[in-house]
């Protein structure tokens, strides 16, 4: 599977940064200063990983409110937050449609 991340847009290091991925990541300041400065992930998840997603998403939208700008990577291309949020759709609809297909089996099964 693919892989989805968040890097600040700049390499530029500030307080705000490491107190917002801390919330998600537990990794030291100086950690999250080098993955900045290096222009690495500040978080990553599989293409797959609702929760994922959503934690870059909460990310992506605290460090932009604090003046931060970010950018949200999908298969390595930039992507947006609309994207993500169409995929986590996309990802409640299979979720549920699988349901309803389980308890259609389960009444069949019931009815035999």
């Amino acid at each position: 599977m693919g892989i989805i991340g968040i890097k600040a847009a700049k390499p530029d290091f500030v307080a705000t940064i490491a107190k917002t991925v801390r919330k998600y990541r537990d990794i030291s300041i100086s950690e999250i200063k080098a993955l900045v400065l290096e222009g690495r992930y500040l978080y990553e998840c599989d293409y797959i990983d609702a929760q994922g997603i959503e934690v870059i998403l909460s990310i992506h939208s605290e460090l932009n409110n604090n003046g931060i700008v970010t950018v949200i990577y999908e298969h390595d291309q930039e992507t947006t937050p609309e994207f993500l949020n169409n995929l986590l759709e996309s990802y409640a609809e299979t979720a549920k449609q699988v349901e309803e297909e389980m308890d259609r089996e389960a009444l069949l099964e019931e009815g035999e």
